[in-house]
């Protein structure tokens, strides 16, 4: 018996080392595909979200060094526009854990952006944002999945959802080409966007990659409007605002937003009274109402705007 039972220990033996050999296989076949599996993803979620093609030059998983870095991030302009991007970014960082990556929803404790810069351009039949903004509506609509349910995630770029405690955008500066009633004022001209802080994004379930390329967009968008006041005319301010309030709020996705982003809603009626003040001399009551309609709709997206103020002042 013991003769018998010496050729299966072997097999087995041999068996259980095969498959050891194949779980190594497997697992240097990832660690070695990651990145460009991170890279696809995020070129597919930002396509997706914006309906342009979306490019990243290369992306970087360190699973042991517990970090992802992502460099040459951009979204391209429609058709028709002759600016670099619509959107670029140089580089990003971000921590992460082992354990997070490899569950469904992934948790980052905070994400930094630095160095975006944005293309606002012109021509006589529109401007890039506004196709920009009707594929974001598009996105958002009834029948894209919720955050988390991962239905349609293979579209969106990815099968994970993610869960950001803090999310930083800074530096970033918006180029203004071709707009009707900048060009023939002041010409092309450059806004420095003061920094954004959004917390708890992702809190409602987690979102897609797609959903986090929505959510960037619209709100450096939003930050534009404030920090363009006085320089980008009333009319485009209004039709930006309009066109954002469409959207769904940060309020409405749990998220809040923290520093500059406050002085949006507080103070675009002003910036654009001011704005068409130095364009357009007696507009009086119809540039009022056209700043009102930005604040409205601006402090839609950021989740009620004033209302927020009149809450916070309750049982004070």
């Amino acid at each position: 018996m013991a003769k018998s039972g010496k050729p299966l220990r072997k097999i087995l033996g041999a068996i259980s080392c095969l498959l050891v050999l194949a779980v190594v296989v497997v697992v240097a076949i990832v660690f070695v595909a990651i990145d460009s599996i991170a890279r696809v993803a995020i070129e597919e979620g930002g396509s997706y979200a914006t309906g342009v093609t979306t490019k990243v030059d290369s992306a970087d998983v360190r699973v042991f060094g517990g970090s992802f870095e992502m460099r040459g991030f951009e979204i391209d302009n429609p058709e028709g526009f002759k600016s670099p991007h619509f959107l670029g970014m140089a580089d990003t960082r971000v921590a992460l854990s082992l354990g997070s990556l490899a569950s469904d929803t992934v948790r980052l404790p905070e994400l930094t952006l630095a160095g975006i810069d944005v293309y606002l351009e012109g021509t006589g039949s529109g401007a890039n944002y506004n196709q920009i903004l009707k594929n974001l509506k598009r996105f958002e609509s009834e029948d894209q999945p919720k955050p988390g349910s991962g239905k349609g995630q293979k579209k969106a770029g990815s099968g994970k959802s993610f869960v950001i405690d803090t999310v930083t955008i800074d530096g970033v500066q918006v180029n203004v080409a071709g707009i009707p009633g900048v060009a023939q004022t002041v010409g092309d001209v450059t806004i420095d966007v003061p920094k954004i802080e959004l917390h708890g994004v992702g809190s409602q379930g987690g979102m897609s990659l797609a959903e986090v390329v929505n959510l960037i967009v619209k709100t450096v968008l939003s930050a534009t409007i404030e920090a363009g006041g006085g320089i980008i005319p009333a009319d485009v301010l209004n039709d930006l605002g309009g066109q954002l309030a469409q959207l769904e709020s940060l309020g409405d996705l749990g998220i809040t937003a923290v520093g500059d982003v406050g002085d949006i809603a507080g103070q675009i009626g002003e910036e654009a009274a001011k704005a068409v003040g130095d364009v357009a001399e007696g507009a009086g009551k119809a540039l009022d109402d056209a700043a009102k309609d930005v604040t409205k709709g601006i402090g839609d997206l950021l989740g009620g705007g004033d209302k927020k103020k009149k809450d916070s002042g309750k049982g004070g």
